[in-house]
């Protein structure tokens, strides 16, 4: 992600003064440091310099979309949409500077059950509260090759998958089947697709942007 590294700094004093308020209340509940979250919001500041859509002060979804792609290697356009409607509910076309800094807390400093629940939201793009098995066809048929015969390899996916996460055995996946099944196997938190940025990305942006 190309950002100006160079701040005027009575524009910077100024920024962070206008943003004090809003500094105490995340330092309150995000992961980062004072320091820390400066700096995070300092990137937002820059992002949004560089938006030519920006509108009362937030950066635009297409400029938050390139900032996924770039920062945290998020590319696939239905995954990202699902993240928008997960973030804010998908009903605005900017991003707030609270909700920038709360999701780059949890792609960085995350806990289990923070990412949990954010995963779930994510994959329950419907808002049911239950995720069933012909939206599960939708959600997983990007984790298979396009190819001869995907439609049957999907439906033998969603098959091994409704098995492993459906514990109650009502044939949907609730919050709570999928909490169990995530917290018994961690490594289950992405099974239904990408919702979060890999670690190679996540260590890039906190070694470029954070406090080491």
């Amino acid at each position: 992600m190309n950002l100006d590294s160079t701040l005027d700094p009575a524009e910077e004093i100024r920024f962070l003064s206008k943003t004090s308020g809003l500094m105490r209340r995340l330092g309150r509940t995000t992961h980062f440091t004072g320091q820390e979250l400066e700096l995070v919001l300092l990137v937002y500041y820059k992002i949004l310099k560089n938006d030519p859509d920006a509108s009362g002060g937030q950066i635009s979804r297409q400029q938050l979309t390139t900032v996924f792609d770039t920062a945290f290697g998020i590319t696939d356009t239905s995954v990202i949409r699902r993240i928008y409607a997960a973030l804010d509910g998908g009903t605005s076309s900017h991003v707030s500077m609270e909700t920038w800094v709360r999701t780059v807390s949890l792609y960085v400093r995350g806990t289990l059950e923070e990412k949990i629940q954010y995963c779930y939201r994510v994959y329950d793009a419907q808002r049911e509260g239950m995720i069933r098995r012909d939206y599960l066809m939708v959600l997983l048929r990007g984790c298979v090759r396009q190819e001869e015969g995907v439609d049957e390899a999907v439906k033998d996916l969603v098959d091994l998958i409704m098995t492993r996460l459906d514990i109650d055995r009502d044939g949907a996946i609730s919050f709570e089947d999928y909490r169990r099944s995530v917290l018994g196997t961690p490594l289950l938190l992405e099974c239904l697709g990408q919702a979060l940025p890999d670690r190679s990305h996540v260590d890039a942006f906190a070694a470029t942007f954070l406090v080491s």
